[in-house]
């Protein structure tokens, strides 16, 4: 668990370009700052979030959980999915009405049909964090 501090991306940045093992990638990011969160930021968050994984995430991961204070753009989300074409993928995201909307479902669907998400769903933090692996 992280706030999306420049010093804490730059970290996670650091740490993922180093760690050439990991199959899962539990990643919660929590504004602490205790400023008004606003839709705009929650996306700003999560498109500086997808940006670090397009440019340092190591290919063999194969599971994504993502929870906190960020969304994901419609166009960074299917940036981050086209560099993960053969992977596989099982992404499990908090309950967000973002995701519901019928662009996300289309390119939710358009990479199942073509095989990079094998396992797409919400849920709720705690289970997030306690799921079973499934690698």
């Amino acid at each position: 668990m992280f706030p999306p501090s420049n010093e804490h991306l730059s970290e996670l940045k650091k740490l993922l370009k180093i760690c050439h093992n990991l199959k899962l990638l539990i990643l919660i990011m929590v504004d602490i700052s205790y400023e008004d969160i606003t839709q705009e930021i929650f996306l700003e968050n999560g498109e500086i979030l997808l940006e670090i994984l397009i440019s340092s995430t190591p290919i063999n991961i194969k599971e994504f959980r993502f929870c906190g204070d960020f969304d994901f753009p419609l166009e960074t989300l299917e940036k981050f999915l086209e560099t993960r074409k053969g992977c596989a993928l099982s992404l499990v995201l908090t309950p967000e009405s973002i995701y519901e909307g019928d662009d996300y479902v289309t390119l939710i669907n358009k990479y199942k049909n073509n095989g990079v998400i094998k396992d797409f769903r919400y849920d709720s933090y705690t289970n997030i964090v306690n799921m079973d692996l499934k690698i």
